[in-house]
């Protein structure tokens, strides 16, 4: 097949489309990719990328078409910016610009007008269109304080019920994004496939704990931000009370980072919680050795809209290290913990539910073993790279003319 993917990242920004497209490479595919120029990272182009420099390019036997935009910087206004300016840059490009392609794949993340240039290709080309659907729409402007009384959101809206009835087929990362799509954005329900985000199996060494008074070890790994809820950790672990020690390591950066560390000062929990910014997955697969346990929290969605009924990427990360998860969290997450039972799960913002079954699991970690083993076996059953590639080369198959 002749593979067309868009979207506005790509390397050497760091997201799972990359792997996708050179494994699809590799299973004698040409992949074709028409993105921007790299700037999630660090927030601004790097000097390699200025200058009409590596435009267009072959990595790893895929090739590349990079148009400008304006780097993301900091800020909600240059955010802004960085979308609008990939939607109209990429939009120029795909109108004038000749492809050979059977299908095409949008790899639609925030936000959805990264789609708009697919739309145009699809018409022009008369080619057959995927939308892989990872960041729920038009609900994710909520998280920027945009309401659905708002003029922006209702035209986001109508933006998203164009797009996704543009494409043959839908498919959605986390099956809480189906009701979704039929009933906000009125995607025809046989159009919608559920095709989960795969996940590299981080491989770990395990630690074997022979004192019953040993500290009990619990982990959050990711991006610290409005969403994530790292709030709820620090006022569950302030609520705990056992003599048996425990502590928290946090490790990650984000927008939020600075109010957590002052949140813990103000809870008086520094002897119980660390934070230990970013490092390397290098670094965090030897450190998820040393652990006990995973937290894993986000916002309600009377906070951040029905992106709180999602699975978060991190939760494939965290059962593939096979120990329990103990989160804070509601739809698609919650409901999978509870059934695979990989460990234990209280309502989003609950943090004094949340309190109490992280203290069960201190006074008691031993009777959780199962938890991890159950989320190692459930990893393997449905999130490999391998699993997750052949489905999504069978729907592509599928769609062509």
């Amino acid at each position: 097949m002749k593979i067309l993917i868009i979207g506005q990242y790509y390397k050497p920004d760091n997201f799972l489309i990359n792997e996708i497209a050179e494994d699809l490479a590799k299973r004698g595919h040409k992949i074709t990719v028409l993105t921007g120029l790299p700037d999630y990272s660090t927030n601004k182009v790097p000097k390699e990328y200025k200058f009409f420099k590596r435009r267009h390019e072959f990595l790893n036997e895929v090739e590349i078409y990079r148009v400008p935009i304006i780097a993301r910087h900091k800020g909600k206004i240059f955010r802004v910016l960085n979308y609008l300016s990939f939607f109209i840059t990429s939009s120029i490009f795909a109108l004038f610009h000749k492809f050979d392609c059977d299908v095409i794949f949008s790899y639609q993340t925030a936000p959805v007008l990264m789609i708009n240039p697919a739309i145009i290709l699809k018409k022009k080309m008369k080619k057959p269109l995927f939308i892989y659907c990872l960041d729920i729409w038009p609900d994710q402007l909520k998280v920027l304080g945009i309401k659905e009384n708002n003029l922006i959101f209702k035209i986001i809206r109508k933006y998203c019920r164009y797009a996704y009835n543009n494409a043959e087929v839908v498919g959605i990362s986390s099956e809480p994004f189906r009701k979704y799509m039929i009933n906000v954005n009125k995607v025809k329900k046989e159009k919608i496939i559920y095709l989960p985000q795969h996940s590299n199996a981080i491989t770990i060494n395990k630690k074997e704990k022979d004192s019953k008074n040993e500290i009990v070890n619990f982990i959050f790994a990711g991006n610290i931000g409005y969403q994530q809820n790292v709030e709820c950790i620090l006022k569950a672990i302030s609520l705990i009370n056992t003599e048996k020690l425990f502590h928290v390591h946090i490790y990650g950066d984000g927008s939020n980072l600075y109010d957590c560390k002052k949140l813990a000062n103000e809870l008086g929990i520094e002897d119980r919680v660390s934070f230990y910014g970013r490092v390397s997955k290098e670094e965090l697969s030897l450190i998820y050795g040393e652990m006990d346990a995973l937290l894993l929290t986000l916002c309600s969605e009377k906070k951040i809209g029905y992106s709180a009924n999602t699975v978060p990427a991190k939760f494939q990360n965290y059962l593939s290290i096979g120990k329990p998860i103990f989160a804070s969290i509601d739809g698609g997450a919650k409901d999978l913990i509870n059934e695979i039972l990989c460990g234990e799960a209280v309502s989003a913002d609950d943090y004094k539910g949340f309190a109490q079954i992280l203290e069960k699991y201190i006074i008691n970690p031993r009777a959780y073993t199962q938890y991890g083993i159950n989320a190692k076996e459930y990893f393997y059953k449905n999130y490999t790279k391998e699993l997750v590639l052949d489905k999504l080369e069978s729907i592509l198959y599928s769609m062509q003319q």
